[in-house]
């Protein structure tokens, strides 16, 4: 099987990484030190080394490195063994662009201070602008695992992602990239990122197991989520089919092919669905997601009891899943219990802010028991869902409908050329 490959060096855009985090750099006193803390000398001496050191400063917050770099050229010929000003130089010369240059002085600057995470954080930028790649890994890995500074953190990250992509190693880049996307959820950037590195494991980890055990269960299995995934709803039927087939008791392909049977267009399928969710609860009784699923053919019989009892096992086996408090809360709802429910569709809202159905529910349920305050907020909170939940599908159709147009100008273009005369 051919495996996709996709351009994962250039995931993150070069937005000018000697950019990325300068206006951080210049105010943090771990890499910009004081006056104090570079003059160390009484007198004259010190007093020059002061004002030299107030004016790289100033320079420096002004935009001018280059006029920086020279002020601090004057308190090295004063005090040639000051690590302080040989990292301001570093950073300097990181302003300039100058990788070369600002590696060496960082270099001298965390060679005497160890501990300085940005100083190693600049340096290991460096190092990879300049191609040292080795060197570069080691000072971003360190900085990344100590720098606190959000924009700082983020640029080291990508660094490092870029590097390990460009090593191809893609178990340590999702996990470096897991941490971006947790500090920062809404950097489109490091979004598409992940997508791109996740898909590129999905698709390397199939590859190896079509190379090691082209005929095992596990590849029908991992065939069958590829399907799912792509909706080719009767496609991945039959690849858990078949991995069923050749082991019965396969960890998770019950459960996973009673999950594509219940949204499947046939009604024999459908039907199919609970003895699949049963099976898979023979061979592991503690699937949570197995009773969930039981439970929503339950609520669809309209057998309030028995959903309630499987909702209920559900919630005992996982007491943190949204779906399964939601599930047991809206049961108890159809039994008229609405004192018992009211607990458990809080809990759903709770763990799951964004799930307008229960925000629906619990406001209906509060309605009931009188509370009319906290069903309108709760009413409040499903409208605000709602209205973004519409926007971002009219966002869809609106992309599906330029895609369409854009396919037919292309497809216009293509006959034109082909029937221009040569």
């Amino acid at each position: 099987m051919e495996r996709m490959k996709y351009p994962l060096s250039r995931f993150i855009p070069g937005r000018g990484a000697a950019n990325l985090c300068c206006s951080c750099l210049i105010i943090s006193p771990l890499v910009i030190f004081s006056a104090q803390q570079l003059a160390g000398q009484k007198g004259e001496q010190g007093s020059q080394i002061t004002r030299a050191a107030d004016q790289a400063k100033a320079d420096l917050q002004n935009g001018r490195p280059d006029l920086a770099i020279i002020e601090y050229q004057k308190i090295l010929k004063l005090d040639p063994n000051n690590a302080d000003v040989q990292g301001n130089m570093g950073v300097a010369y990181y302003m300039e662009q100058s990788f070369k240059e600002a590696a060496e002085h960082l270099g001298i600057a965390l060679s005497r201070h160890p501990d300085l995470w940005s100083t190693a954080a600049l340096l290991g930028m460096s190092e990879k602008q300049l191609g040292q790649n080795a060197q570069a890994q080691v000072h971003l890995e360190e900085a990344f695992a100590h720098v606190q500074e959000k924009n700082l953190h983020a640029a080291v990250g990508k660094q490092l992602f870029v590097l390990y992509i460009q090593a191809n190693k893609l178990i340590r880049a999702a996990d470096v990239i897991g941490q971006l996307q947790q500090a920062n959820p809404s950097d489109v950037d490091i979004l598409y990122a992940a997508h791109q590195v996740y898909s590129e494991l999905a698709s390397t980890t199939l590859y190896s197991i079509a190379q090691l055990e082209p005929d095992s269960a596990r590849m029908y299995q991992s065939k069958g989520d590829q399907l799912a995934q792509e909706g080719n709803i009767p496609g991945a039927i039959a690849a858990y089919r078949q991995a069923l087939q050749r082991d019965p008791h396969l960890p998770g392909a019950h459960f996973e092919l009673a999950e594509i049977m219940s949204n499947s267009q046939s009604a024999a399928e459908r039907a199919q669905a609970e003895g699949e969710y049963q099976s898979a609860l023979t061979d592991n009784p503690l699937d949570e997601k197995a009773e969930c699923g039981l439970a929503s053919i339950e609520l669809h019989r309209s057998d309030f009891q028995s959903a309630s009892q499987h909702y209920a096992q559900a919630v005992r086996l996982q007491p943190d899943d949204p779906a399964a408090n939601e599930g047991l809360g809206k049961a108890l709802m159809s039994l008229n219990e609405f004192k018992e429910a009211k607990p458990y569709l809080e809990q759903s809202v709770k763990l799951d802010p964004t799930n307008g159905r229960a925000h629906y529910r619990l406001s209906l349920l509060d309605h009931k028991l009188g509370e009319v305050e906290a069903a309108k907020h709760e009413m409040e909170e499903f409208l605000k869902l709602k209205v973004e939940e519409d926007r971002m599908e009219q966002t869809l159709k609106d992309m599906h409908g330029q895609l369409l147009t854009q396919i037919q100008k292309d497809r216009t273009v293509d006959a034109s050329d082909g029937a221009a005369p040569k």
